[in-house]
């Protein structure tokens, strides 16, 4: 006899178990001299959620943990007290002229501006308006392509820098930030 299946490996094993599942019924009796000392009943079901939920078996479960995820998922990062949001927009920046660009919601308010990234609600970085010594929009190659970039200087002689479609703007609403404080 030859196997039909020579080439089946565990990835196709794990795909198979994930998208058609697995139920299991066991009855186990332990006897020690034929009297009965433990008795064990095992109902087992492996298989995908989206597997569990076609066949109505994780609905509740679905149901619940959508809502309580719904219902603490943060939508804006925690502001200061007397802070105004000026502009919001999703770009990517560089602090210290690194190499590496990372994206994030940026946030432009009365007092100062800051990364914050949604999924983790975690600030990325922070500068408030008042430290800030110099802000210039240059032109720089990323990726082979020119684009625009904020460049702030910060008086600790770091320097931030910014990305966004929108820069221009940005640009703007920082600088009279800047000076009506």
């Amino acid at each position: 006899m030859m196997p039909e299946r020579e080439q089946d490996s565990l990835v196709e094993l794990l795909d198979r178990l994930l998208n058609k599942g697995l139920v299991l019924n066991a009855d186990v009796l332990i006897t020690v001299a034929g009297v009965p000392l433990i008795g064990l009943s095992l109902k087992l079901l492996a298989a995908g959620i989206e597997t569990m939920l076609e066949y109505g078996v994780f609905e509740q479960f679905d149901q619940s943990t959508r809502a309580w995820a719904l219902e603490h998922r943060v939508t804006s990062p925690t502001l200061m007290a007397e802070e105004e949001t000026k502009m919001n927009f999703f770009g990517s920046y560089s602090q210290n002229q690194g190499k590496a660009w990372n994206y994030g919601y940026m946030y432009l308010t009365n007092r100062r501006i800051f990364g914050w990234h949604k999924a983790f609600n975690k600030i990325l970085y922070e500068v408030e308006l008042k430290d800030i010594q110099e802000v210039v929009l240059v032109t720089n190659v990323h990726e082979e392509k020119e684009r625009k970039e904020l460049c702030i200087k910060i008086n600790n002689d770091s320097v931030l820098s910014l990305h966004s479609v929108n820069i221009e703007s940005v640009y703007d609403t920082l600088i009279s930030g800047i000076y009506s404080e």
